[in-house]
This record gives structure tokens, C-alpha cells and sequence, in this order.
């Protein structure tokens, strides 16, 4: 019996059933996260394939949501219990998260989190910045506003105090440094007669690019596809990856 349980555990169609769902769009909050929902997609469905290739179902252990209050990761989902809702305008609240004792959340401005949310089994995911100060102990807020027809704000709307949400993070990599100049008549972008005003594309880019007396690092911020189509421009200049920043 042993031995034909094992024999059917292994038949294409068992293993089939583990393999990984591919996420919906809707679990992509669009923030440009690293790793993203698919970049996990994308490694769990590489260590299936490697388990069903070599028939060993303990490769497919890896992280998962974890139950208790612990250190925020960005690949695993951390739950947390809401201690507070406070309903500041019609459509507006200001949630409080407990930590366990008096651990701080050890967020650097700039960066942000991913909760999780399932609102009519459908599992959604966005991106949320903590207005607690940074050295807030046991406890980090989030201003949430809430839309008629978001999906998210159904969801955030059914809180209560006592409940628990799914958060994972910190995400970004564009640290907020208090200024280093004296003065602001040094400031680079305070010479309003180097600004350049028209439409960008890409030979104004290329332009400016060249003037640079060393290589500059741009903060790029508007539209998805706005952003996708300078990041193409800023590449074509001759900048890396690393040298810009979307918002």
C-alpha cells in the first residue's frame, strides 16, 4: 500500500496539482517592487520544475505567509495585527499596526511596503508608504484613502481592531539624504537658466546627457508609460540601468 501510494504521488497529474499559479495582473500593485509577485512566480516554478525532474517534493518547500508578528521580508508576507482604525474623513483612515514589543519597523524614507489583500477570492496587491515616524516603537501607521469602485478599499474597509494583514517589503532603493550644500545658490537645479522647458524625446535627451561634465543620475517620474518610454531614451544616451530612478 505504502509503495503504491508513493507511485501515485509521483504520476504527472499529482504533480500537475503543485505546480505554481501564474499571477493575475491584479496581484501586480505596479510599483516596480524587486522581487515582484512574478519574479516569485518565476522562482517557485524553477524549483518545481527541479523537484519534478528529480521527483523530490521536498524542493518545493520555501517561504510562505508567516502567522506571527516577525521582521518584515520582501519575499514572504508577514502578518500583522491591526491594534487601531481611525476613520479621519469619508473616505480616509489611518491604520495602526502592532510590532512585537518594542521593535521598530526600520524603514528608510523613500521606502515602502506590499500588503495583500482577497476580496471575492481574488488575491490584489499594493503598495503603501508608513507615515509613522521612523524610531516609532511597537507600532508603524499607513494613511490609506479608499475608492467606490478600488478593490483594495473594500477590503481595507472590513478592518477591525484585532484583525491581521499580510505585509512584506521594504522596497525601493532610492534613499531620501538630507542636503549636503550650504547654501541654495549652489544648488545645481537652482540656476533656472540651464532649465530646459519643451518636450522630451530622445535627442533633447542625448543632449543633455552629453552636457554633463560627469555621468548623471536621473529621477524620472510620471506615467507607467511615460516612464517606460525615458527609461528607453535614458538607456539610448548611453546611461545603465543604475543611473536612473522611477518613481
Amino acid at each position: 500500500m505504502m509503495g503504491e501510494r508513493e507511485e501515485d504521488d509521483d504520476t504527472e497529474e499529482a504533480w500537475l496539482q503543485l505546480r505554481p499559479m501564474e499571477p493575475l495582473p491584479s496581484q501586480c500593485c505596479g510599483s516596480g517592487c524587486s522581487p515582484c509577485v512574478f519574479d516569485l512566480y518565476h522562482r517557485d516554478l524553477a524549483r518545481w520544475e527541479a523537484a519534478r525532474a528529480s521527483k523530490d517534493r521536498s524542493l518545493l518547500r520555501g517561504p510562505e505567509s508567516q502567522s506571527c508578528p516577525s521582521k518584515l521580508n520582501p519575499e514572504t508576507f508577514v502578518a500583522f495585527s491591526i491594534s487601531a482604525v481611525d476613520r479621519l474623513t469619508k473616505d480616509t483612515y489611518r491604520v495602526r499596526f502592532a510590532l512585537p514589543g518594542n521593535s521598530q519597523l526600520g524603514l528608510q524614507p523613500g521606502q515602502h511596503l506590499i500588503l495583500r489583500g482577497i476580496v471575492d477570492d481574488l488575491e490584489i496587491q499594493r503598495a503603501y508608504t508608513p507615515i509613522s515616524p521612523a524610531n516609532a516603537e511597537g507600532y508603524f501607521e499607513v494613511l490609506i484613502k479608499c475608492y467606490q469602485m478600488g478593490l483594495m478599499s473594500r477590503y481595507v474597509e472590513s478592518w477591525r481592531a484585532g484583525d491581521t494583514a499580510f505585509w512584506r517589503g521594504p522596497f525601493g532603493d532610492f534613499f531620501y539624504k538630507p542636503n549636503q550644500e550650504s547654501s541654495p545658490e549652489q544648488l545645481p537645479w537652482s540656476y533656472q537658466e540651464k532649465t530646459r522647458f519643451g518636450r522630451l524625446g530622445q535627442d533633447l535627451i542625448k543632449e543633455l546627457v552629453s552636457c554633463c561634465r560627469r555621468k548623471p543620475f536621473a529621477l524620472v517620474c510620471g506615467s507607467a508609460e511615460f516612464n517606460k518610454d525615458i527609461a528607453r531614451c535614458l538607456l539610448c544616451a548611453g546611461l545603465t540601468e543604475d543611473s536612473y530612478f522611477l518613481f
